[in-house]
């Protein structure tokens, strides 16, 4: 998948309470952390500097854990609804995780009211520049926990896909027994003659090249292949009552053998369940919802 076309895509990882909660605590345990183990941005000098108290530093660290809850909480709970980015693309969204760095240094700014900063250099906050400068630091802090939270929902996503596909895999292959299998599949050519017939349990899966529909089946524990002259959507007609479906503009696939649906580079796979490592067969957006009501009858 092009870039482009994923930055047109819907952003709908937080869109349940759930999703929200688990980013906005990830971005306190990443800064905190973060500031903890690598002490940057001069942090370290003033850990070790006698004139701040343990309490000082504690609420030091306090004070950027409340400021990241209460920022990334009214981001998330309040001004999301507010604002109506709710269902935006992943390019939109990009807009607000650089406004969510916004609230948080406004927050961070409020805080420094209350808590002073390390160093009590509050006057040094008070400056426009040193605020500029705190910015980018700070959306480099949420970055890291937004994508990886991000990933960490879509790998949950897939698993819980995959676990329902091969539940309704399983659930077909039981009602579909292994009598019909047996049963003869005639293919026939443009002119309506028998071109090559074949048990259900034999055919793989069928390709498309231009007026021509190349057979892939298993003979002998070996797999070949037939070319038969006709449209794949006439074969497919052919079969109407059988496993064989459409999964792609160019494939069809024998479901009996399909093992699990996988994805890799942002594209969807079935992959064969055969002695034969290594066959996928693609899975185009059109028709991946089709393929899974027809395992779930």
């Amino acid at each position: 998948m092009q870039i482009r076309e994923y930055l047109k895509q819907p952003f709908d990882y937080f869109n349940d309470k759930k999703a929200k909660w688990l980013y906005i605590i990830s971005a306190i345990v990443f800064a905190l952390l973060f500031l903890i183990i690598f002490q940057p941005y001069g942090i370290s000098e003033e850990m070790s500097n006698p004139v701040n108290s343990t309490l000082h530093k504690f609420l030091f660290f306090f004070s950027v854990a409340f400021s990241t809850f209460t920022a990334l909480t009214l981001s998330q709970f309040v001004f999301r609804q507010l604002f109506n980015f709710q269902n935006v693309s992943n390019e939109k969204y990009i807009l607000w995780l650089a406004l969510e760095a916004l609230f948080l240094l406004l927050i961070n700014f409020g805080m420094s009211f209350i808590v002073p900063d390390l160093g009590n250099d509050f006057e040094q906050e008070l400056n426009i520049w040193f605020q500029v400068k705190m910015y980018p630091k700070l959306l480099l802090i949420l970055i890291f926990p937004f994508f990886g939270t991000v990933i960490y929902i879509a790998i949950k996503r897939l698993q819980t896909e995959v676990k329902e596909l091969d539940q309704q895999l399983l659930t077909f292959k039981y009602k579909y027994d292994k009598t019909k299998q047996k049963d003869t599949v005639k293919l026939l050519d443009e002119n309506n003659q028998l071109d090559i017939a074949l048990s259900i349990n034999e055919i793989l899966y069928l390709e498309s090249s231009n007026q021509y529909v190349v057979v892939n089946f298993i003979k002998n524990n070996t797999i070949k292949k037939h070319i038969v002259r006709n449209r794949l959507k006439h074969i497919l007609s052919q079969a109407d009552n059988l496993p064989i479906k459409q999964c792609h503009r160019s494939f069809a696939i024998n479901l009996i053998h399909v093992k699990h649906l996988t994805r890799k580079n942002g594209k969807v796979f079935l992959v064969l369940n055969t002695s034969f490592d290594g066959i996928k067969i693609p899975v185009s957006n059109s028709f991946l919802e089709a393929i899974k009501k027809d395992f779930d009858n």
